[in-house]
């Protein structure tokens, strides 16, 4: 029910431009309505499970009664008054115990149920198991990918087929390609969050699924096409993780860097303008130059960019693609773009095409072949059209 009202608070401004609030309306009533009525049949069990167990043992007792006043009239047993009163109250003390055990049942098997639940997560494939593994203390950033493939669950193709290539420290690499060619897919691979299928990915000769991620991410910064940020501060978002082991100076060389000097100092509180739930009250450029100086501040071995200037101007991207420039000096930096502009000077470019490397080499390189690359650099030219590019 949470998940259910928490996306229809984030699609509220889809849902007006939309016009269709009332049809969203009508979904979360049936939602909660469906939530009351599980919720209205759980107390019915838990209340008729009671009263039953309550009536059983009060017939019980009643019946006890009745068969010690029986066997005392036909002499029997000899029972007197206190006999009955002293077996009534033994009855009730051992049958009040009985229903406390069995009023527990509920709530064992709802803890039942939230175990196997637990069970599910700390038994998923997927779960990061970091413990007892070695830790790398200082990254060069060497990536090799020995076979790399992946395919996502369900799916009969792989998102990842036979990746082989060798990257150096401070090497600058470019992945491009249609959508759906497995570009996204790479960047997960090398920040750690999916695992290979098949082949080995090695990172300074350390296969990455033999050592603490978490060691290895404290050397990486990622810039990704989403710009997340939190309720907060500016100066809160950008130095998220370092904020103890930065400078105020560190924090203006990056503000600067990233081109947010301007847009901060038009702010009146500045740097301490709040930028409330999910920055929304920037722009998509504003959040993805905070995002950019966010990873500045981490000074990393290794810089991931997932389309970090998608939400950019032709103006701030010129600045952006400075700072850039600067910043992945000496870095090992992994690029997936499709503004083709933006990658020209990359050390090599992966042209991707089905999950497999179509084409590789500098800019120059891959125009001289008159591939796929060539035909998306005339395309993004305009002189040639969508048909022609087919």
């Amino acid at each position: 029910m949470s998940g259910r009202v928490i996306e229809m608070l984030r699609m509220i401004t889809v849902t007006r431009a939309h016009n269709v609030e009332n049809s969203e309306l009508r979904s979360v009533q049936r939602k909660l309505k469906n939530v009351k009525d599980t919720g209205v049949k759980v107390d019915m069990l838990n209340g008729l499970y009671g009263s039953i167990n309550l009536v059983t043992f009060t017939i019980f007792n009643m019946l006890t009664l009745i068969t010690a006043g029986y066997m005392n009239y036909l002499g029997i047993m000899h029972l007197g008054v206190g006999d009955i009163v002293l077996l009534n109250t033994y009855f009730n003390s051992i049958s009040r115990m009985i229903m406390m055990l069995l009023g527990l049942f509920p709530a064992i098997m709802k803890g039942l149920e939230s175990v196997r639940s637990i069970t599910d997560v700390l038994e998923c494939p997927d779960i990061e198991m970091n413990e007892g593994k070695p830790s790398i203390q200082k990254l060069e950033g060497h990536f090799t990918f020995d076979h790399v493939g992946f395919c996502y669950e369900n799916e009969p193709k792989p998102a990842i087929e036979d990746f082989s290539l060798d990257v150096k420290p401070g090497e600058t690499i470019a992945f491009v390609g249609p959508s759906g060619s497995g570009k996204s897919t790479l960047m997960q691979l090398l920040i750690g969050f999916m695992r290979p299928t098949s082949g080995k990915l090695y990172v300074d000769g350390y296969d990455m699924n033999e050592i603490d991620l978490r060691s290895y991410r404290r050397f990486i910064s990622v810039v990704s096409q989403e710009s997340i940020l939190f309720d907060g501060t500016i100066r809160e978002n950008i130095t998220y993780g370092v904020h103890e082991k930065v400078s105020e100076e560190q924090i203006q060389e990056a503000v600067r860097c990233s081109g947010l000097d301007e847009f901060i100092a038009s702010l009146p509180e500045g740097l301490d303008t709040l930028s409330k739930e999910n920055g929304n009250r920037f722009s998509g450029g504003q959040k993805q130059r905070m995002s950019i100086a966010r990873a500045l501040l981490r000074n990393p071995r290794v810089l991931l960019l997932d389309e970090a200037t998608s939400a950019l101007d032709v103006e701030s991207e010129a600045l952006i693609q400075n700072a850039l420039d600067h910043l992945i000096e000496g870095r090992t930096t992994f690029i997936v773009a499709h503004r083709l502009s933006t990658i020209r000077n990359a050390d090599r470019i992966i042209v991707l095409n089905h999950g497999k490397i179509a084409e590789i080499g500098n800019h120059e390189d891959l125009l001289k072949l008159k591939g796929i690359y060539y035909r998306m650099t005339l395309l993004q030219s305009k002189k040639i059209t969508n048909e022609e590019a087919a």
